[in-house]
């Protein structure tokens, strides 16, 4: 059974630490929007400030999207396999926690550098912004966990647009 307290209090952290408490959502704290504007404009602003964080922070961040999805991978598959009517638990569970420990990090973002005839070239990776992620029925809790983890460990926003027959397992693991 999921800890939401822990859940919860991570949320919360993660928001302190972004300052995104003043941010307008139908469910305030955990970034679940009733209408795509206001999810984009959410995500935007958040975005600007996740975006100036030090591969480090973000780092920190990813962790504890791990922790979190890691410490509810079983709650989270019943809930997908329940809503859905599709797989089985123990495979969700499996593929949740591989999302949660193998989707790369931040470690895949170190700037490489190169010299030739042609001079000095540095290339440093950069976010792009939001992006949109639209959400399989297959595997929604997973591909989540993996899209959070690497978008947000790029310093991007991710807004979810999830499958109507997944809406309620996939806003859980948004939250």
């Amino acid at each position: 059974m999921v800890d939401e307290k822990v859940v919860a209090n991570i949320a919360r952290k993660i928001i302190e630490e972004l300052n995104l408490s003043n941010l307008d959502s139908s469910r305030e704290e955990y970034g679940i929007f009733s209408n795509l504007d206001d999810a984009v404009e959410s995500a935007s602003k958040a975005q600007k400030k996740l975006a100036v964080l030090d591969l480090e922070k973000r780092e920190e961040i990813i962790q504890a999207i791990r922790e979190a999805c890691l410490n509810n991978a079983r709650f989270l598959a019943e809930l997908a396999v329940k809503e859905t009517g599709r797989g089985r638990v123990e495979d969700k569970i499996v593929k949740n926690i591989l999302a949660a420990k193998k989707t790369p990090g931040t470690e895949d973002l170190k700037p490489t550098c190169w010299t030739g005839d042609h001079g000095l070239t540095l290339v440093e990776m950069a976010p792009l912004g939001v992006i949109g992620s639209i959400t399989p029925v297959t595997n929604p809790t997973a591909t989540i966990i993996n899209n959070s983890i690497s978008m947000l460990a790029a310093g991007n926003a991710v807004v979810f647009n999830p499958h109507p027959s997944a809406k309620m397992c996939s806003n859980k693991t948004v939250e």
